[in-house]
């Protein structure tokens, strides 16, 4: 699948990127405020954004939120008449089309722009669907992906874990531009593991080779090789991680997470299951948190200590300005043994 759009033309492009995401659009309008936006006056330029947003054939095929098509096309026409333009028809069928629309969603997805990539999401149109969290990309996932194309050299050639996979943002954002040697997705919740299952075949499976699992008890769900990556979603709950050391062969270079410090009561297996992967020479955790509460992550770091294990804060020198805006900034850590 070639989910790569056009972006060589005139000034649409962040806009664009901007719809494929969902950014939220009272955010957009102050990310575009200070931008040249004159071009909507033309006929032309608004027809090549429609076609490049709610009528693309990437949407039509992989559509994002009706809801949010509907409020897209609604602010983008308050923006031509502010401009003093007259609305082209093809934006008025469009968007009478989508508000006639009685489609009742389950699921949607959102598209990121990663460098010459662009990779499709599969997530729940609910935040929490099937009792878990776990089936749509939260901030801490998609700075974790920017941040690693910044540094993409600690991933070159290396084999990482991740937990809490989610519905796979971070990891295939690094499998496509980080060329790592391994990628092991896990996660604990059985619906989780089959909606990454379909995000990874979605964006990967064109260009890689699916290969059948040899050990069934082995929690395997999907292995396939991808650009000289093997590829893998294994089920792991953090309790059972020690089992897993003892068990592979293979240990990674790096763990990853995203998201995932959200319940103090989980700290204890996640800290203790850290330990184990760290205690081998020269790896290192990388976990993204939201800071929604400062208190749970810094409950988080205090018991960190009580395991031998240290941690420093990278730092982030380019969040989302809609990240900012929200209030919710990221941290991320790395972790490692004394």
């Amino acid at each position: 699948m070639d989910n790569k759009m056009n972006c060589n033309s005139f000034n649409a492009d962040n806009l664009i990127k901007h719809f494929l995401y969902c950014t939220p659009i009272n955010t957009i309008d102050i990310l575009i405020s200070e931008e040249n936006i004159n071009y909507l006056v033309n006929s032309k330029k608004q027809q090549e954004i429609l076609e490049r947003t709610v009528n693309s054939d990437l949407i039509k095929k992989y559509p994002i939120k009706q809801s949010y098509q509907r409020a897209f096309l609604k602010w983008l026409m308050k923006k031509i008449e502010d401009e003093g333009g007259e609305i082209y028809d093809g934006i008025y069928t469009t968007y009478c089309n989508l508000i006639s629309s009685t489609i009742e969603e389950s699921i949607h997805y959102r598209h990121f722009l990663m460098e010459d990539n662009c990779i499709s999401i599969k997530e729940s149109t609910n935040i929490i669907s099937d009792g878990t969290t776990g089936l749509y990309s939260w901030q801490g996932a998609i700075e974790l992906s920017k941040w690693c194309l910044r540094n993409k050299q600690k991933f070159f050639g290396k084999v990482i874990l991740e937990l809490g996979c989610g519905v796979g943002l971070t990891g295939l954002s690094i499998i496509k531009t980080c060329f790592p040697k391994q990628y092991i997705f896990t996660d604990c919740h059985k619906i989780v593991l089959e909606m990454v299952s379909e995000n990874i075949k979605l964006n990967l499976l064109c260009n890689g080779k699916k290969i059948e699992p040899e050990l069934k008890h082995d929690r395997l769900k999907l292995q396939l090789s991808y650009n000289h990556t093997d590829v893998k979603i294994k089920e792991l709950r953090w309790e059972d991680i020690n089992k897993y050391v003892n068990e592979q062969w293979i240990i990674p270079d790096i763990v990853i997470g995203a998201d995932i410090l959200y319940d103090v009561n989980s700290f204890p297996e996640l800290i203790s299951g850290l330990k184990e992967f760290l205690s081998f020479p020269n790896r290192c955790a990388i976990i993204a948190a939201t800071i929604r509460n400062e208190n749970t992550v810094l409950q988080f770091l205090y018991q960190l200590a009580h395991y031998d294990l240290s941690f420093e804060e990278y730092n982030i020198p380019q969040q989302t300005v809609h990240q900012k805006l929200a209030s919710t900034p990221v941290k991320i850590l790395k972790i490692f043994q004394k």
